[in-house]
């Protein structure tokens, strides 16, 4: 948000976009991130959606969140995704989110999170 670029969350359900609208309210503490939640063209920065077909804030950043690879990979300029290690299945899915991008020709960057 810092950096003025618009950033497009992707979720898999209403539920997980109603938790992620609930976090971008309360972080950070001092504040909150305006942020829409749209299926449809909207001009804010922050968009949470689960309409996987279109960049509905025309944002250059993506954060996946579902558990399959984004369709709009080639509308935007970075793509965010969870490398999910917490469960066997969760990892196939990671892996075959990497793949699918690497089969694209896009580059991937990991960088592991220390707990």
């Amino acid at each position: 948000f810092k950096q003025e670029k618009r950033l497009l969350i992707t979720v898999p359900n209403f539920l997980a976009a109603q938790y992620i609208e609930s976090l971008l309210w309360r972080t950070p503490s001092d504040s909150f991130m305006p942020h829409v939640v749209a299926d449809t063209p909207t001009t804010e920065w922050i968009a949470i959606t689960m309409q996987d077909q279109l960049n509905v804030n025309q944002a250059s950043r993506l954060l996946n969140l579902c558990p399959t690879p984004s369709a709009l990979y080639q509308q935007v300029n970075e793509i965010f995704e969870l490398y999910d290690e917490t469960h066997p299945e969760k990892v196939e899915l990671s892996k075959q989110r990497l793949q699918f991008y690497q089969s694209k020709g896009l580059v991937v960057k990991m960088e592991r999170m220390n707990p």
